[in-house]
């Protein structure tokens, strides 16, 4: 079944981000949420996380295992960057930390503090520290924020597999192109309702 919001409605106070919100998500694929900041994109995510509740409706899920790249990188700041990806697998493994540091391109700064490193390495860490973690469902909240279109581009093929049939990755984006690019069916957020004529299968 993958994924339902069954009517769903989200208030922080009196601010109606969702209402009556209905859609199905598949158990695999790429999905991108596309829309401008306040259109209820990071809301989708967390409800989906479980960090908030609904107001209305319910959400349904068949995942077990979740990963998430926040907006905010939330790296541990004592932490060098290879013990930052340590630090979440259920094993210590230094070859496969080093293989995720090296797809990010960060091999050579392994050894070094978050607060070394400059936004763009820190965004990255982030994204590789997920990615290392695993999961059958994938939440990507605009982890690309600073990076270049080259860096952007080197490292879509360690997130985006569109034969990948394990999992369920939702990327979260303002950029049309981004969402065109990489995902297997966009889906426009233009207000507290879905717009259902921008469903769209790539």
């Amino acid at each position: 079944m993958g994924i339902r919001f069954e009517n769903v409605s989200k208030k922080f106070g009196e601010n109606i981000v969702l209402h009556d919100f209905s859609l199905v998500l598949p158990d695999s694929g790429i999905v991108a949420f596309l829309g401008p900041s306040g259109r209820g994109k990071t809301t989708l995510l967390r409800l989906l996380a479980e960090l908030d509740s609904p107001s209305g409706g319910r959400v349904i899920s068949d995942f077990s295992r979740l990963t998430y790249v926040f907006q905010e990188d939330r790296l541990l700041g004592g932490v060098t960057a290879l013990g930052n990806i340590l630090a979440v697998l259920d094993k210590k493994d230094d070859a496969f930390a080093m293989l995720w540091l090296t797809r990010m391109g960060l091999s050579d700064s392994a050894h070094l503090l978050p607060g070394e490193l400059s936004g763009g390495m820190r965004r990255r860490l982030a994204i590789a520290r997920a990615m290392a973690y695993g999961g059958d469902l994938v939440l990507l909240d605009e982890p690309f924020a600073g990076l270049d279109e080259l860096t952007r581009l080197s490292i879509y093929p360690f997130l985006f597999d569109k034969n990948d049939h394990t999992k369920l990755t939702i990327l979260v984006t303002h950029d049309r192109n981004e969402a065109l690019r990489v995902a297997d069916r966009l889906i426009v957020l233009q207000g507290p309702v879905l717009h259902i004529a921008e469903d769209l299968i790539i």
